[in-house]
C-alpha cells in the first residue's frame, strides 16, 4: 500500500511541476491546470488529515481498555499492572501485523 500511495504522490508531483511550468510559460491552459492540481492537493491534504487510520483506531482502543483496567482494579501490583499493559500492547501488535497482512 506505502508503495502505491508514494507513487501517486510522485505521479501528482510531477503534473504539479508540468502545471507550474505551463503557468509561468503563460497561457490560459497553463493557469488552468495550475489551479486544477493545487486545488487537488489542497483537498488530498484535508483529506488526510481528517481522516483517521484504523491503526489510529486500534490504539486508542488500547488505550482505552487499559484505563478501564486500571479504574477496575485500583489496588492491582505494579506487576498486574505490568502484566495488563504488555498483554494489551501483543495484542495490539497482533492486530496491527494482521492489518499490514491484509493490506
Amino acid at each position: 500500500m506505502y508503495n502505491i500511495i508514494t507513487g501517486l504522490m510522485y505521479f501528482l508531483l510531477y503534473f504539479y511541476q508540468i502545471g507550474v511550468l505551463a503557468f509561468i510559460n503563460g497561457g490560459e491552459e497553463g493557469k488552468a491546470l495550475y489551479n486544477a492540481f493545487v486545488t487537488g492537493r489542497v483537498c488530498y491534504e484535508v483529506y488526510k488529515r481528517l481522516s483517521v487510520s484504523q491503526a489510529d483506531v486500534l490504539r486508542a482502543e488500547t488505550i482505552m481498555r487499559i484505563s478501564e483496567y486500571v479504574k477496575s482494579h485500583p489496588r492491582a501490583s505494579e506487576a498486574q499492572l505490568k502484566a495488563e499493559v504488555e498483554k494489551e500492547i501483543k495484542l495490539f501488535a497482533q492486530k496491527i501485523a494482521e492489518l499490514e497482512a491484509i493490506h
